[in-house]
This record gives structure tokens, C-alpha cells and sequence, in this order.
């Protein structure tokens, strides 16, 4: 049986792609109510992450995760979503192809009942979808909290050049920092006036102690020479737009 420290260092994999192939992914959000929660999680690792599996084994999609942002940070009312779906594909083909033919859709074949006779989230709330383009990632080990955070930078290829030169030090911090892997992507879709962010990165560790540190300048950051930060902050005037630390509750294993 795959152990659930195998399922979520999938995570890492899922976006450790050729960047020459156009890495891409898709995230969307859900808020889901506390009483629902424990129903949703369980039908999410008993049901649709082995639909999902499926994919990923026929080579339909190259990976994909649950996120859970994790709670008593901030005020709930302050967040629209608290659970992150992700999905990885080797290429844009194959994500558009991917999506005209969703996993989810072979639920009543696969389980041989409806969707309905389990789903109790009836007052789930969910986001859009957004779209992504991978421009430099590495992974190092296995990872339980991710850190999503997305802004609206001035020059973007200013962006992606420092995010290779600050994803070397975050490589070389890693083993000390606990941090498991390291990411930027720029954004595919949406591109309008409702959605400004233009950059995407995110940081994976292996505690949330380690994650929080991240977040306080500490962990993998330490290293950063002031300069670059003053670069990279000046090229990020009004900072990240958002900034969620979320827990990986399940995911895929690479292709079987």
C-alpha cells in the first residue's frame, strides 16, 4: 500500500518538469464549511485522488494535490477559499485535453454510484481557475506545507532572472532550512484588470515551524544578500498580493 509520506512528496514531483517542455499547472479554490470538512477530506483521499492516480497513470496528467490553507492564521472572513486543488501537465496540449474530459467525470463508472450519494459540501463556495507556466523550480525532498504567493512585479523577466538566482541559494539553504523545494511560474490566464497579479512562486518545507520562518525573513531567506532583496522588493512595490500557507493533505504518486 502507498504510505501518505509518499502520496504528498508529489507534490514536488508534479512541477519537477523539463522547463524546456512548458511546465504548466491549474489551481482552483473551494471554502468549504468546518462541519463539512472531515466529509470532504475523506472523500477527496478515498475517491478522487484515485480518480485522479488514474490519470496520471494513463498519462493524462502529470500530477496533483489537495491543499489545505492552514487555519488560525489571520481572520477567516479575510479568505475566500481555505482548500487549494492543483493539477500538473507536461505541456498546455495536454492540460487543455485533460480538462475537456475531467477526471471527476468517471466517478460513477470507477465507483459504480453517483457523486451525490457522498458529497455533503452543498455550501461550498468556489474560486475560478488559474492558469500557469513554470519557469524554474527545484525539489530536494519531501514536503508537508507549501507557501503560495503571487504579485504584480514591473519588469517580469526581471522577476524570473532574480527567481533563478534566489532559487540557487534556497537550494543550497535547503538541507539547513528544512525547505523541500522552491518555485516561479508566470501567469497564463487571467490577464485583465480583475487580476493583476503577473508572477507566481511558491515554497515548500517540511514543518510548519520551518514555513512560518520563512515567512518572518528566516529558514532559506537568510542568505538573500540585501541588495537582491532591495532589487527584488523594488520590482514588487505594492508586495504580494497574497501569501497563504497551506498544509498538503493529499496528492498523486508519479506515474506507475
Amino acid at each position: 500500500m502507498k504510505t501518505f509520506n509518499k502520496l504528498i512528496l508529489t507534490f514536488l514531483l508534479m512541477f519537477a518538469v523539463n522547463i524546456s517542455a512548458q511546465g504548466v499547472f491549474y489551481l482552483h479554490g473551494v471554502r468549504i464549511p468546518q462541519k463539512y470538512q472531515a466529509n470532504f477530506e475523506s472523500n477527496e483521499k478515498e475517491y478522487f485522488s484515485k480518480l485522479a492516480q488514474d490519470y496520471v497513470n494513463s498519462g493524462k496528467m502529470q500530477g496533483w494535490a489537495l491543499l489545505k490553507r492552514v487555519p488560525g492564521i489571520g481572520h477567516a472572513q479575510d479568505y475566500n477559499y481555505n482548500y487549494f486543488w492543483v493539477h500538473g501537465f507536461e505541456s498546455i496540449d495536454q492540460m487543455v485535453s485533460a480538462q475537456a474530459d475531467p477526471f471527476w467525470n468517471k466517478f460513477e463508472s470507477k465507483f459504480k454510484k453517483k457523486p451525490s450519494e457522498l458529497l455533503k459540501e452543498s455550501q461550498s463556495k468556489k474560486s475560478g481557475i488559474y492558469y500557469f507556466k513554470t519557469y524554474d523550480q527545484f525539489g530536494t525532498g519531501q514536503g508537508k506545507y507549501v507557501i503560495l504567493n503571487d504579485g504584480k512585479v514591473k519588469d517580469i523577466q526581471m522577476a524570473l532572472d532574480m527567481g533563478k538566482q534566489t532559487g540557487k541559494i534556497f537550494k543550497k539553504n535547503s538541507k539547513k532550512s528544512g525547505m523541500q523545494g522552491w518555485g516561479v511560474a508566470t501567469i497564463i490566464a487571467p490577464q485583465d484588470k480583475h487580476n493583476t497579479s503577473n508572477v507566481f512562486y511558491w515554497d515548500i518545507y517540511d514543518t510548519l515551524a520551518n514555513a512560518m520562518k520563512h515567512m518572518a525573513g528566516e529558514a532559506a531567506i537568510l542568505d538573500i544578500p540585501n541588495e537582491m532583496a532591495a532589487k527584488f522588493y523594488k520590482n514588487l512595490p505594492d508586495g504580494f498580493s497574497h501569501r497563504n500557507i497551506t498544509e498538503i493533505i493529499i496528492g498523486t504518486t508519479p506515474k506507475e
